[in-house]
């Protein structure tokens, strides 16, 4: 799913990183300008789908995507 971040940045969601906010809450993080997207407009299951992809796609990653899956 390709989605364009507020700097202008286009890439699929699922390339994005997932992280951790300050808070706990999961995100797909913008590798140009490192906004935080908390796919809060998709439906929750859809959501953690692509938080699992991303966190598939990125081995270097914290790893969060599967961890507050509730």
């Amino acid at each position: 799913m390709k989605e364009v971040c507020f700097c202008g940045s286009v890439d699929d969601l699922e390339n994005r990183e997932p992280v951790l906010d300050r808070d706990g809450e999961q995100a797909l993080q913008c590798s140009s300008c490192g906004h935080l997207d908390y796919l809060s407009w998709l439906p929750n299951d859809i959501r953690l789908l692509i938080l699992a992809e991303a966190d598939e796609r990125n081995p270097g990653s914290a790893g969060y995507a599967g961890e507050r899956a509730a």
